[in-house]
């Protein structure tokens, strides 16, 4: 039933500044507290829009949505938390989260022993809600198949230079991820500083605004490469992109992004409401159907042929602050 639903849902988009997010759909206005739910989400709509309504018509608890990349939602969340707005974080790389843990509540969902052992977060302060492997793409139309890059090693070549499309780390939490990916792999021949240092050099000074942006300059032609996740990758093919995917053959990271409850959250049991909807059968198996998504469920069936590294998310937490500046001094230089 749900699934068949989801091909006709629409949402209806009201457009009002809030802050860095932006406020896309808030339906509550009037409603009682006890049937409110306020929702940052750094997911795309074609991911978040269906979740949330199907949320609404079962619960009939009416749910506001704050869109906006990953890092400034998070930046939100800490400023707010004296009075906070956010009751649940949804999305965001496990990394990211992992960084703000002190501003979420340890909540065990029901299914958590379904739940892959790898991705649990041992204070359950955020639940993981799929995995989405780093990519490479590149434009058909300008770039050979043959010629495309196939490793990151080959990133950090002045072949690429200029030609590179990246999101901003400090915004993109999927950026930081495959910034931090690049900086392991690369490892066995660079140090971090080195590995940032080629890879800026590369970029010619130049960052992405979001992940769709780098996406859509590989589209437009105005980059030839970039890089990215499989599911937003595979969104812009389906919509008749030129794109082609590369996966990484010296291996990439497959991350788990995740749903966090808010300390001192407004609205907490609609909070853990939502959040176990996120991991129930009907949503996991919407996310390899429909999403390009990968379920966290050991139950679920995962279709991957990815090869994962194992990647450092407690390096990548304690690393975050000097990777970042790091890179933004470097690309400075570069401009």
């Amino acid at each position: 039933m749900f699934k068949r639903k989801l091909l006709s849902v629409l949402l209806i988009s009201i457009l009002v500044l809030s802050g860095c997010g932006q406020t896309v759909y808030a339906p509550s206005f009037g409603a009682d507290e006890s049937k409110k739910l306020v929702v940052y989400t750094a997911h795309k709509e074609e991911i978040y829009g269906p979740i949330i309504r199907e949320f609404e018509d079962r619960t009939g608890i009416m749910v506001d949505v704050v869109t906006g990349g990953t890092n400034e939602l998070l930046s939100m969340i800490s400023e707010e938390s004296d009075s906070p707005k956010c009751d649940v974080m949804f999305g965001g790389g496990v990394d990211s989260l992992s960084a703000y843990t002190d501003l979420f509540y340890g909540y065990e969902c029901s299914v958590s022993d379904k739940l892959f052992g790898d991705y649990r977060q041992k204070d359950d302060k955020y639940t993981v809600f799929s995995t989405f492997p780093i990519v490479f793409i590149y434009n058909q139309k300008l770039v050979y198949s043959a010629g495309t890059p196939r490793t990151w090693h080959e990133l950090l070549n002045n072949h690429w230079a200029g030609q590179i499309a990246f999101a901003d780390p400090s915004k993109s939490g999927s950026a930081y991820t495959s910034l931090c990916t690049l900086i392991e792999i690369t490892g066995d021949k660079y140090d971090r500083d080195e590995a940032i240092r080629l890879f800026a050099k590369n970029l010619k000074g130049e960052l992405s605004s979001g992940s769709s942006k780098a996406v859509e300059e590989v589209v437009s032609g105005s980059k030839l490469i970039g890089i990215t996740t499989e599911d937003i990758a595979k969104k812009y093919i389906m919509q008749g992109a030129q794109i082609g995917i590369v996966y990484p053959e010296d291996g990439t990271s497959v991350l788990p992004d995740g749903t966090a409850i808010v300390n001192g959250a407004p609205h907490k049991d609609n909070a853990i409401l939502f959040l176990e909807f996120t991991v129930s059968d009907d949503v996991q198996n919407l996310l390899q159907d429909y999403c390009y998504r990968h379920s966290v469920r050991k139950d679920i069936n995962v279709k991957s042929n990815v090869s994962a590294i194992e990647y450092d998310i407690l390096w990548a937490e304690e690393n975050r602050k000097e990777i970042i500046e790091r890179l933004n001094e470097t690309i400075g230089g570069e401009k």
